[in-house]
């Protein structure tokens, strides 16, 4: 009876031994539809957009996430050179871009060479239509005028912006 139970638990012991050693424990288990966990991290990201021109904006990001649909920024920083010749500049804390759609968060400030500067808490930036909006209070500063809003949209190739609710105070020199 001892044998037999010997003989019995010898041969499970060999087909445990066979399907550990056939099993590859070092196999990458890959699952884009993972939604917590991103399927890039990328640190000190550069992504320039060159035109037969030369460069036409610079992105600038400490921390990147690639999601399937979507990339998660950190401390961001884009410069544009813009249809009127100037330049323009966004900073950001945060943002999300999709589907040609750059959404910041935190902390956005717009400077453009001409002086002008644009603060608020969220901006959205159509990418192909080079419009920038936001649907949160603003502050618009172009040296002694500073404006203040509730929302706007500003159309970045005719320099032109449309806001809502806005007061204007004008600093005179005497």
């Amino acid at each position: 009876m001892a044998v037999k139970l010997l003989k019995y638990f010898l041969l499970f012991f060999v087909f445990i031994m066979i399907f550990l050693l056939t099993k590859n424990p070092y196999s990458l288990k890959y699952n884009s539809n993972s939604v917590g966990k991103p399927e890039v991290e990328l640190y000190g990201v550069k992504n320039y957009e060159l035109l037969k021109s030369g460069v036409s904006s610079v992105l600038f990001a400490k921390k990147v996430l690639r999601y399937e649909k979507y990339d998660k920024m950190f401390d961001i920083l884009a410069l544009h050179k813009g249809d009127l010749n100037l330049i323009d500049s966004i900073k950001a804390d945060t943002g999300l871009y999709t589907k040609d759609i750059l959404y910041l968060d935190d902390n956005v400030k717009y400077t453009r060479s001409d002086d002008l500067a644009l603060n608020t808490n969220s901006i959205k930036y159509d990418i192909k239509k080079k419009m920038l909006s936001s649907r949160l209070p603003f502050d618009l500063i172009k040296k002694n005028v500073t404006t203040h809003g509730n929302s706007f949209v500003y159309d970045m190739q005719k320099g032109i912006i449309n806001a809502k609710k806005i007061k204007t105070v004008i600093k005179v020199e005497k």
